[in-house]
């Protein structure tokens, strides 16, 4: 499929329709609610298990943390192949949510579908109206984002993960997990974050376009950053992949440390992901200074400024981050999907062009 869109101008457009749904919540979440509405449901799902494929896999798993907390019950993020091998072992009494942002994902609507046949509560969560999916949950949850007419999804993920959001803050209201009054509080946080990415765009945009400018012949690089921030680590190495066309790998500090630093070759360059705080910070930024006194090339995000050495602070985004403890993985996305799409227009791809025209054809992966 060729698209015709512009990637860098949906990023941009990210905070608008962000707050656009946060305040047209009631609308998106109408359908939802109903099955929570239903005489005997309130607190009888036993678990959520969350199904998708590339992006809308990736989202699933920066939702599922929160969604876990608040819910009380286990949350998991799965291939849809799992959910339909594995479907024995799950609860009766589980909610299966399947997420496709355009709809034409043949595996997640064949996790559905079988999830459906064994009498799951079932949920269909896609950015487009009358697709394919919509006719294969018991409620659709619409990710009210626009279509995005580009190679790659950008403003789709991050809506995704805000929707998800959403349903699981109505989800606990409804179950009886939070008050009202909770429910406003975590509302509110969500729009101080959206509200403060149009200045996290603006301090990105000229590092990440130098920043691409260096990237322009790498052959192997590497992401680095801690479990909490795991979606945002999937999600880049995924789109970086996908936009520009070589193997990019990704993995948390301490996994990296027990094997895969023996991987690294002259040929390899960094990208740090720092979250705002804790152990895992203090390991990366000794991780990170260790391969800056070898000589490396490495860049990262929020790495304070003490920690950057003489020469290396040109490398180092530091963003204005609410770092807020749940919702920080809305903003850490925004520098990646602004680098990516900088990198690939530097290395002289076309994203609307797909480099395989009969991949999904052939494969049958996706409903044209």
């Amino acid at each position: 499929m060729i698209y015709h869109g512009d990637a860098l101008e949906y990023i941009g457009e990210t905070p608008d329709i962000l707050s656009r749904i946060i305040e047209g919540q009631a609308s998106v979440l109408q359908d939802c609610g109903k099955i929570f509405d239903r005489e005997g449901i309130r607190g009888e799902i036993s678990e959520v298990i969350l199904t998708g494929s590339g992006s809308s896999y990736n989202a699933a798993v920066g939702a599922s943390v929160f969604a876990q907390k608040l819910l009380g019950i286990r949350v998991t993020p799965v291939y849809p192949v799992t959910v339909m091998e594995e479907m024995d072992v799950v609860s009766d009494k589980a909610l299966v949510i399947g997420i496709s942002q355009q709809g034409t994902s043949t595996a997640v609507i064949r996790a559905l579908d079988a999830a459906g046949e064994k009498g799951f509560c079932t949920v269909a969560v896609t950015g487009e109206y009358e697709t394919e999916i919509t006719r294969h949950g018991e409620a659709v949850l619409y990710v009210e984002c626009g279509y995005e007419d580009a190679g790659a999804t950008t403003k789709g993920y991050t809506a995704t993960v805000l929707t998800l959001f959403l349903f699981f803050i109505m989800a606990a209201e409804k179950t009886g997990r939070i008050t009202g009054m909770q429910k406003a509080e975590y509302i509110s946080r969500l729009r101080r974050v959206t509200g403060n990415m149009p200045g996290i765009l603006e301090e990105s945009f000229g590092w990440c376009k130098r920043t691409a400018d260096k990237l322009v012949n790498s052959r192997d690089l590497m992401l680095i950053t801690g479990s909490s921030m795991r979606a945002s680590l999937l999600e880049g190495c995924l789109k970086f992949s996908e936009t520009c066309r070589f193997p990019v790998r990704g993995y948390e500090a301490e996994e990296f440390m027990h094997g895969i630093y023996n991987a690294v070759t002259e040929d390899t360059d960094f990208l740090y992901l720092f979250p705002a705080d804790g152990y895992e910070k203090m390991r990366m930024e000794k991780l990170y200074g260790y391969y800056r006194e070898k000589g490396y090339r490495h860049y990262a995000v929020n790495l304070p400024e003490t920690a950057c050495s003489e020469g290396q602070c040109a490398n180092v985004l530091c963003c204005h981050f609410i770092n807020d403890p749940d919702f920080s993985v809305l903003e850490y996305m925004l520098p990646q999907q602004m680098l990516f799409v900088f990198a690939s227009r530097a290395r002289g791809i076309d994203l609307n062009l797909p480099k395989d025209p009969e991949f999904h054809k052939y494969m049958g992966s996706k409903i044209e």
